[in-house]
């Protein structure tokens, strides 16, 4: 689990039932101390009040390598 993990958003779109949000995360595992960042994207689609979609993409490779010992 991350011990300080941040995100910050750089833009919010919406169209009709869909959203797109892009940003930065960052953070460090507790569990090696190492950290990892890199942007992100996040898609969702809510309808009648509720996200029935959700797809993050985030730079994998680093935050694998944070949980890597």
């Amino acid at each position: 689990m991350p011990e300080d993990a941040r995100a910050s958003v750089d833009t919010f779109l919406v169209d009709g039932t869909d959203a797109v949000l892009t940003g930065h995360m960052s953070g460090t595992v507790r569990a090696t101390g190492k950290t990892y960042e890199g942007p992100f994207a996040l898609r969702l689609t809510v309808e009648d009040g509720r996200v029935t979609r959700h797809h993050l993409y985030e730079n994998s490779l680093s935050t694998a390598e944070a949980r890597t010992p």
